[in-house]
């Protein structure tokens, strides 16, 4: 009934094209409900703390079966591992502003159309929004509702297209100091230049595109890190013509929001996950970035989701 009643509030602000925010319970989430066929997620931006979810640091290994119980209370036969089950507790800081700056001027370029955005307010050590259920809340209830709000969130939003685009953003510390782009493909793969988008978080947009090869999507011409680099020249991608694969260097192919939510398995709304630097994110450049990736999202946007006439995709 709750993700019903969401449903059709959404239907009606897009009906509309009023901008509402809904928070779910104890507003540990946000879903700002946008108007287009793009959402911006936000799973590891928050700064809450409640005293009443215990901080998530490693879960329990059983030995017998060679896993990790995701629990603060182990079970017999377990002990907390920090070796093999410590869990990624960071804050990707100023995920929350990039995605805000980002709808701002996504909004300016098109001239009224907003992403939905999607924002865990929550401290990754209280609720990670980007694991799987256990793993994210360690059987707590209020996180496991966290949890539970988020997800509805994307689905919602999800139900309001017919065809379209997620992009989960993060953010990191590698040396390399470049903005590294998820399509659920592996290093290795990138690497070795064997791999299909057709098994990737944007095979429906590949499959829409047929006569478009794997690599010009990912890294060629019609790739959104092509579209990056295009705006500035410092703003290094990977996958991108620059650097078609991170060979030795760092590399996040993509979480569970965007192997989960993408089209990689089924469905007609794409994944993208963006890791962007720290400079990026920091106030000096954040705004500048900001600008710069409006524009070539919409560019990677209007060349190749606008040609999927088969679709109502808002704007083209």
């Amino acid at each position: 009934m709750y993700l019903f009643l969401l449903s059709i509030l959404s239907l009606l602000l897009k009906v509309s094209g009023t901008k509402e925010t809904i928070f779910g319970h104890n507003n540990f989430t946000e879903y700002q409900v946008g108007n287009m066929n793009l959402i911006l997620s936000v799973p590891h931006g928050g700064s809450m703390e409640p005293k009443d979810i215990p901080d998530r640091e490693a879960a329990c290994w059983d030995a017998k079966t060679s896993s990790c119980i995701f629990s603060h209370d182990c079970p017999p036969g377990s002990i907390q591992n920090y070796k093999k089950c410590k869990v990624s507790t960071n804050q990707d800081r100023y995920t929350i502003e990039v995605a805000q700056a980002l709808a701002e001027e996504i909004n300016n370029i098109t001239n009224g159309f907003f992403p939905h955005i999607i924002i865990n307010h929550l401290q990754r050590f209280k609720m990670d929004a980007n694991r799987e259920k256990e793993e994210a809340s360690f059987g707590i209830p209020q996180a496991e509702q966290a949890w539970e709000d988020y997800m509805g969130f994307l689905t919602t939003a999800k139900s309001q297209m017919s065809g379209g685009l997620i992009l989960d953003i993060h953010g990191q510390a590698h040396p390399e100091k470049w903005i590294e782009l998820g399509y659920t493909l592996s290093k290795t793969s990138l690497n070795s230049g064997v791999f299909s988008v057709s098994c990737s978080s944007i095979r429906h947009l590949a499959s829409q595109l047929v006569n478009v090869p794997s690599e010009t999507l990912i890294s060629g011409n019609r790739s959104l890190g092509k579209y990056i680099e295009e705006q500035n020249n410092s703003y290094v991608c990977v996958p991108s013509p620059s650097n078609p694969s991170p060979n030795n260097g760092s590399y996040y192919s993509g979480g569970y929001i965007t192997k989960t939510f993408g089209s990689r398995s089924s469905g007609t709304i794409d994944a993208i996950q963006l890791e962007l630097p720290q400079w990026v994110r920091a106030a000096e450049e954040r705004s500048r970035f900001c600008k710069a990736l409006a524009r070539a999202v919409m560019k990677f946007w209007q060349t190749n989701y606008c040609s999927q006439y088969k679709y109502e995709f808002l704007p083209c």
